[in-house]
């Protein structure tokens, strides 16, 4: 479970489900901090990447958007509860992927830890463009304090968002 988060969205003592109604809606994915060999390598490819979020029970629907080859997909995930407001758990394909609201206003900025086999990214998602200074000043504070350097932050597109994809390019890991 992720050790570097000091505080979540659901510290203000709100039920699971208060706080996901005032963060639901669209976010812009600005950066990422990791120390992912592939970002490493491939940042220079990052395409734009907007989320699109909404109270599913408990749980959280998240539709990703972002182009691969010049096309948009969509994927459809279910950030599942854990009975900790702010904390998720994804079934990715071979390990689990803990996701916890670290920070935000719900307005402006929000970042996320993702946790997958002890590997750990901080990641800036913004509701509008361009993105404020403090809330990168924050963001570069929790990736240092994730012990990640300024070398490990990489910035995504600020343009070229997908709005949609079409039904052949769609996955659905919504569970059934």
């Amino acid at each position: 479970m992720c050790t570097h988060c000091r505080k979540k969205a659901g510290d203000s003592g709100q039920g699971p489900r208060r706080w996901q109604r005032p963060f639901a809606g669209t976010w812009f994915l600005v950066a990422v901090g990791s120390a992912c060999r592939f970002l490493q390598e491939q940042g220079h490819r990052a395409e734009a990447t907007k989320l699109h979020t909404a109270p599913q029970g408990a749980a959280m629907a998240v539709s990703t958007f972002r182009k691969l080859d010049g096309i948009c997909w969509q994927v459809r995930q279910l950030f599942g509860n854990t009975g900790v407001p702010g904390r998720f758990l994804l079934q990715g394909a071979r390990v689990p992927v803990h996701v916890v609201v670290a920070e935000t206003d719900y307005q402006n900025f929000a970042i996320l830890y993702l946790e997958k086999a002890r590997k750990l990214s901080v990641k800036l998602y913004v509701r509008s463009l361009p993105v404020s200074d403090s809330a990168l000043d924050v963001f570069e504070q929790r990736v240092r304090g994730a012990n990640l350097t300024e070398h490990q932050i990489f910035f995504f597109p600020k343009y070229g968002f997908c709005e949609t994809a079409d039904q052949f390019h769609i996955l659905n890991e919504l569970p059934r």
